[in-house]
């Protein structure tokens, strides 16, 4: 019920009391008309106590009813205090998948927490102990977290966390492990000075300089991780893949799966390796690299969309190459980049301080445009290649298995961005392990919501964040009790995926 206002011609103004009903504002009581200020809040007044009058016989109690006056109701909120927000709803939430994977099973409240406080606000340790006790009230000493992950290190919690996602992914989530998929990154340190871990070596980054670890990635074809190992930070990518396969197939005891990798990960000692284990494998080819006779056969190709063709090679491995007018329009345009950069280059050779690719030396310190060079990239517009022993499956699954490796990339990514895996701060390998098996942990689950709830884990922890925890204490006696702000249709949405949440923060 409400209380309408209406001026008529006259200039008077009538007072009633309204209802809504059925989307239609029924007229419960007309109170009189005002004809002066004075009369007008009289009739207010009468037409408040009229609805005051009828919400109580209804039981509906209101603090800004008739009851108090507003002296009187500011005398009663003084007497309790709004002593915390916490984003509970939020922790909840997270809490919730954390059981549900069934990480539990670990039993250390601790690692749970440091856990979601990577999802919800990944910082340093310092930072997140503070985090976790000003946003979800749990209050651990820094000296109890970096004794947590030492012991998580040396309880081995990683054979024990994977275990459990392995078993959540083969047993709820239905999937069968038939592709495995890989890929490697590197995390460089802001910092000059090496150690037996810490090497420097080949940087994604740019950070060439600089020590750095290679960090491993294997995870499903949707993107649920199942395993990451990390590296001395000069090892070669391509000797990540197979401690990491063999590890797997060892723990878990896989079979009948296909290996899918990049380019990078591409070496006759791999690929014969893989074939004396019995592993079928898909991986990028580096077209540029093939022999002539191949690669006439390849450029050869019917330039229509989607076109492929299959060249045998030795030891029973297949070259399948696809052309792509989509990716034939961005070959072009990254070439006519790269010969325009070349081109201004060889206005000033000085600046040339390392090897661009289509230029070539003339002499010490001359470069000439590499026109063999420029043509090969040209006639591989387009052209895509895999290598593969996988040969019972068709050009099209080949291609179309490859094509699902941007599930590692993307889960590399979430690990980067959202969950910011880097900077690394520790120093010590059994910190540095932990701080990748916190992360690990936190991208299984970031993963799985993101799959039931087709939102990024950032948008997730965004929308969820808008429902607060208030807590209000009684200054007299210290008692408190909580309330949540009220929940918006996104955040309802979302809660919904955790049965029974919703019915707990009202």
């Amino acid at each position: 019920m409400f209380i309408r206002k209406t001026v008529n011609k006259s200039g008077n103004t009538s007072i009633q009391v309204m209802e809504k009903v059925d989307r239609k504002n029924v007229l419960v009581k007309h109170i009189g008309t005002a004809r002066t200020s004075l009369e007008l809040i009289h009739l207010s007044e009468l037409a408040q106590k009229l609805i005051d009058k009828k919400r109580i016989s209804k039981g509906i109690i209101s603090l800004f009813d008739s009851r108090f006056s507003r002296p009187e109701l500011k005398e009663l909120m003084d007497k309790v205090n709004f002593t915390q927000v916490f984003d509970s709803a939020t922790y909840r939430f997270l809490n919730y998948f954390y059981k549900y994977i069934g990480f539990l099973k670990l039993n250390d409240n601790c690692f749970k927490d440091l856990v979601i406080g990577r999802i919800v606000k990944p910082c340093s340790k310092r930072q997140t102990q503070k985090y976790l006790q000003e946003h979800f009230g749990k209050n651990y000493s820094l000296a109890k977290i970096y004794r947590n992950l030492k012991e998580a290190y040396k309880s081995n919690y990683q054979k024990k966390i994977e275990k459990i996602v392995y078993k959540f992914v083969r047993q709820e989530m239905k999937l069968s492990i038939t592709v495995l998929f890989f890929d490697v990154t590197t995390l460089h340190y802001e910092a000059f000075d090496e150690d037996d871990f810490r090497k420097c070596g080949f940087s994604k980054e740019k950070k060439h300089n600089q020590p750095q670890i290679v960090v491993a990635l294997t995870v499903t074809k949707y993107g649920m991780p199942l395993a990451m190992r990390s590296f001395k930070g000069n090892t070669f990518e391509g000797h990540t893949m197979l401690p990491c396969i063999n590890e797997l197939v060892q723990h878990f005891k896989l079979n009948n799966f296909i290996v899918v990798a990049d380019s990078a990960m591409l070496s006759q000692t791999n690929t014969d390796i893989l074939e004396k284990n019995g592993f079928k494998y898909i991986v990028g080819a580096r077209l540029g690299n093939i022999s002539k006779k191949i690669f006439d056969k390849v450029a050869a190709l019917e330039k229509t969309d989607q076109n492929t063709i299959r060249i045998m090679l030795s030891n029973n491995r297949a070259l399948v190459v696809s052309y792509s007018i989509k990716r034939a329009r961005k070959d072009k345009s990254d070439r006519k980049k790269q010969i325009e950069k070349a081109k201004s280059l060889l206005l000033k050779s000085s600046a040339v301080v390392r090897r661009y690719k289509f230029l070539a030396s003339r002499s010490k310190g001359k470069y000439q445009l590499n026109t063999k060079l420029i043509e090969k990239a040209k006639l591989l517009e387009g052209l895509k290649g895999y290598i593969t022993n996988a040969l019972e499956l068709t050009n099209n699954e080949i291609i179309k298995k490859y094509s699902e490796l941007w599930q590692v990339e993307k889960a590399f990514r979430i690990s980067k961005s959202d969950l910011k895996i880097r900077p690394v701060f520790h120093t010590a390998r059994e910190s540095i392990e932990s701080h990748l098996l916190l992360v690990f942990t936190a991208l299984t689950i970031s993963r799985y919501v993101e799959i039931i709830s087709n939102q990024s884990i950032a948008n997730v922890v965004r929308i969820l964040n808008t429902v607060k925890e208030i807590i209000i204490e009684d200054n007299t006696t210290k008692e408190t009790i909580s309330k949540f702000t009220n929940l918006n249709s996104s955040a309802k949405k979302l809660l919904n995926l955790a049965p029974n949440l919703v019915g707990s923060l009202k």
